[in-house]
């Protein structure tokens, strides 16, 4: 067990390189979900983390619309693998390196900048990556505006649907196998800080920038309190078609480009995006092969948890 004093200097070292955004974080809840904290992060709440008495995730994106790193998310099956190959990609070609964490499913890829930079022009240059890898990345807004936008787990902290927590990884010079950095959180820690490198964005604008994201229009709100049937019930009161057509170019037959390229690696070239009316309104991605009712479309369209989500439609907002 770590001294108070050192689990205090690791926190410090820690925020230095995973926390942008100190206004607000979120906690990670039994199921895997996430819960805001509306109050500053400070240190004390870090070294909880650290310590496995919670789990913490950190937004991305600050009141200014700036971000100090940007983190690529597979978690399909061989994810770890695609997120080394894009990693050596990276360095290769534009001589950047990055930490690779790996998740409950698959694996993080983390880009750390030299200073804040504009979402918008961080993900001009690496939205490209993650489409033809077929991957999410974060940040998912190019600006926020109204909520906090995209957050992600904050690394080394214990998963609370597993009871486990991850490691960085490296490549075994002599096997080439992806293994963990370290055994034990600090030493993990301790590595990152002594093999972190930053890139500078700048270098990059030659990049077409990202399409703007469309503004939703606000929805009614919703005065009932939550619960799968409240939400069910909502769900069956819109006209899903007509929501989502808001959002996705719909032909007659409700087909249209998915809106979730990061799950489509060379993009959506050929419509794999339907939704169905009738008498159980949902929609479904072939080529992703998920399906989901409209409020599962909201979560997936701004990055949001089910419990603000669930927030924003109450207050008759879900952007």
């Amino acid at each position: 067990m770590m001294h108070p004093t050192e689990l205090t200097d690791l926190a410090a070292l820690y925020a230095s390189v995973f926390v942008h955004c100190w206004d607000s974080y979120a906690v990670q809840q039994s199921d895997g979900s996430y819960r805001r904290v509306h109050e500053p992060l400070s240190l004390q709440h870090l070294e909880a983390h650290l310590a496995g008495y919670v789990t913490l995730g950190t937004y991305l994106l600050t009141p200014d619309n700036t971000c100090s790193f940007a983190v690529f998310d597979d978690d399909q099956p061989g994810g770890l693998v695609r997120l080394a190959q894009l990693a050596a990609e990276l360095e290769q070609h534009e001589g950047v390196r990055t930490l690779l964490e790996m998740s409950r499913r698959a694996g993080h890829l983390w880009v750390h900048l030299v200073e804040p930079t504009a979402a918008d022009r961080v993900r001009a240059w690496l939205v490209p990556y993650a489409l033809q890898l077929g991957c999410e990345l974060y940040p998912k807004q190019d600006q926020l505006r109204s909520g906090p936008g995209s957050l992600i787990r904050l690394p080394l902290g214990i998963h609370r649907q597993t009871g486990r927590w991850y490691p960085f990884l490296t490549s075994d010079p002599a096997t080439g196998q992806l293994v963990p950095v370290a055994t034990t959180q600090q030493d993990c820690c301790q590595w990152v800080a002594h093999s972190l490198s930053r890139a500078a964005v700048s270098a990059h604008v030659h990049l077409q920038p990202a399409h703007p994201e469309p503004v939703m229009t606000p929805v009614e709100p919703v005065l009932v309190p939550p619960g799968r049937g409240a939400i069910r019930a909502w769900c069956q009161s819109q006209d899903i078609r007509q929501v989502i057509g808001r959002y996705v170019s719909l032909d007659h037959r409700g087909l249209g480009s998915c809106p979730f390229q990061g799950h489509h690696r060379h993009g959506d070239r050929r419509p794999s995006f339907q939704v169905f009316g009738g008498h159980d309104p949902h929609w479904y991605c072939y080529t992703w092969r998920r399906a989901g009712n409209l409020f599962d479309f909201f979560c997936e369209y701004y990055g949001l948890s089910v419990h603000e989500a669930w927030q924003r439609l109450q207050e008759g907002r879900l952007e």
